[in-house]
């Protein structure tokens, strides 16, 4: 794949490190050099308020249509410890980036995209900034592509890696769930709650399957390899992951960093239960409950899963006693955390916008 190191041969170009380079070489020139236009998609006004129309009628229904519920019972009297907790949340989630920037950089690494970890983390900041704290309605992993391909020369490439990268997480989270599960008997016989945990993350690792199996395959995105125009960026991700194929080992890492990054973001959720003084809540309570709310509230309906993950966690939260009022407050809450987390972001956003400030570099040839 792409190759962003500094050494150059004597016509200019970057000197080939190794056979490893030489064979992403190869694989790279089937693709087409194609690359997207300088510029970010444009910002759907329709779509980003029928986003936010659908997230505050959700809350306006959980909050109004349930009998307990009433908006003073969302904002309990803080204390110091109220706001020790919040800020270890999202001191907690900011590490989390720390350790999804490990897993992309390996990603990254895999692929021939030779970056430093300083420079992939500023353009992951800037896309959580995007994502969370920025009224768009395209997500901020478009940001990390255009970043990154820019730096690396190709798009293409840089779509391959963050795709690689976020399908990672899919993995992680039902296994995280399951572990929940395993580890606390009384979750497991919750009726509906643990029937839809487990429909959840089965379904999950199902789809997962289903599209590394398409992307993967020689008769699936294997078929893309050499085409032009989008299909050259399925074609690279098939390349990314016949890459992984050649390199067990870096597998490994990329599932322990997303194993690690994934286990962080729980424990800010629970720092948030603690800043509330919500008892029933533990770590096992979040690392089973979590994880599907996270899958679920990805679905393209809600502005940053607003309303339905206080509704999710209404449904999972309540079955272990926690009030209605107390699991929205939560949900709240840990949309709080999330973009005052991304807000680290800001910066790098202010003084490069949306496609960044770095020189394209040239690939080998």
């Amino acid at each position: 794949m792409s190759s962003g190191g500094n050494e150059r041969g004597a016509d200019g170009d970057p000197a080939p490190r190794g056979p490893e380079d030489l064979e992403r070489a190869e694989a790279l020139a089937e693709i087409d050099e194609a690359t997207l236009p300088h510029e970010m998609p444009r910002n759907d006004g329709r779509k980003l308020l029928l986003r936010l129309g659908f997230s505050l009628g959700f809350l306006a229904i959980l909050i109004w249509r349930l009998p307990d519920v009433s908006l003073g019972e969302l904002l309990p009297s803080p204390t110091p410890a109220t706001f020790g907790w919040i800020a270890a949340a999202v001191l907690v989630h900011v590490g989390a980036y720390g350790l999804q920037t490990l897993r992309w950089a390996e990603v990254s690494d895999t692929l021939g995209i030779h970056l430093p970890y300083k420079r992939l983390f500023s353009h992951l900041l800037t896309g959580e900034f995007v994502s969370n704290a920025l009224p768009t309605s395209f997500g901020g992993d478009i940001v990390r592509v255009v970043r990154q391909g820019n730096d690396a020369g190709d798009f293409a490439d840089a779509f391959a890696a963050t795709s690689i990268e976020r399908l990672t997480g899919w993995l992680v989270l039902p296994l995280l769930s399951l572990t929940g599960l395993l580890l606390e008997p009384a979750y497991r016989h919750l009726g509906s709650v643990t029937v839809t945990v487990l429909v959840v993350n089965v379904a999950t690792l199902l789809a997962l399957g289903a599209i590394l199996w398409v992307a993967g395959h020689e008769r699936g995105a294997g078929r893309l390899v050499g085409r032009a125009g989008w299909r050259r960026y399925l074609g690279a991700v098939h390349l990314g992951l016949v890459a992984f194929r050649h390199h067990p080992g870096r597998v490994t890492k990329v599932l322990v960093a997303g194993v690690g990054f994934q286990f962080l973001q729980c424990v800010s959720v629970w720092a948030c239960a603690r800043a509330l003084d919500i008892p029933q809540i533990g770590i096992l309570a979040v690392l089973t409950f979590f994880p599907p709310t996270a899958v679920l509230q990805n679905f393209p309906l809600a502005l940053g899963g607003l309303g339905v993950r206080e509704g999710v966690f209404v449904f999972f939260f309540g079955a272990i006693g926690v009030s209605n009022a107390n699991s929205i407050s939560l949900g709240l809450l840990v949309y709080f955390v999330f973009v005052m987390a991304s807000l680290a972001g800001a910066p790098s956003f202010v003084s490069g916008g949306f496609a960044g400030t770095g020189v394209r570099q040239s690939r080998a040839t």
